[in-house]
């Protein structure tokens, strides 16, 4: 099973030109500032219309609007086509392989989906089902594809910016791939290093949320 994966487009989903496929994923942080209904029938419109079998999506700390007016939210999705499949701490199973995904991220500028505690991240990482092969998030564990690597100014954090306890919980399930966003400069995919899952950071937008990653969009196989 071949995976195109996506995430930060943050409105900017119209520049994008994708391959189509089998599973079209989006790690979440569609809209901007995220309270425009009108930026989710945007993006879902174009979604709808990509070129793939199945497409999952989950929300960003940026999509406000899925955390505020949960049942709105879920509405406008069911607007589009069935093979769109929104997950906020729940599963999908396709062809035998088994998604869960998640948008909570840590607790950063009083945007949506925050980790406000040490034990409300345990309690949410908890969550995963042990058979997830592909595990999909917002952020990022810790210490894989979590740095700024290119910062705009002088003030962005030279830490590892990942959730420890969400690294915890993938070492201890051990899923397929992990897929995230989040950090838009820390875009790629680390395989191996003593790593058994694939982690793959799918930000689309660089730093200043414009193209300027190396890649418009990662593509993985599933073996």
């Amino acid at each position: 099973m071949k995976l195109t994966c996506i995430s930060d487009t943050h409105t900017r989903h119209r520049d994008l030109e994708l391959p189509g496929g089998e599973v079209l994923i989006h790690s979440g942080d569609f809209m901007s500032s995220g309270y425009n209904v009108g930026e989710v029938h945007d993006f879902l419109e174009w979604f709808e219309n990509q070129d793939y079998e199945h497409k999952i999506l989950i929300a960003g700390n940026h999509d406000r609007l899925f955390e505020d007016n949960p049942a709105l939210a879920d509405d406008i999705v069911d607007m589009y086509a069935s093979n769109i499949h929104y997950l906020q701490d729940s599963s999908v199973v396709i062809d035998g392989v088994k998604f869960y995904g998640s948008p909570w991220t840590l607790d950063f500028c009083n945007w949506a989906f925050r980790l406000s505690t040490r034990q409300q991240a345990v309690d949410i990482w908890h969550k995963v089902p042990e058979d997830t092969d592909v595990l999909i998030t917002h952020g990022p564990a810790y210490g894989s594809l979590d740095r700024i690597v290119h910062p705009v100014n002088d003030t962005a954090s030279k830490d590892h910016l990942g959730d420890r306890d969400l690294r915890n919980r993938i070492e201890t399930l051990n899923p397929k791939v992990h897929i995230c966003g989040h950090i838009h400069s820390s875009q790629g995919i680390l395989d191996g290093y003593g790593e058994i899952t694939t982690h793959i950071n799918a930000s689309c937008l660089d730093e200043s949320y414009g193209y300027g990653n190396e890649q418009d969009y990662i593509e993985w196989e599933i073996k």
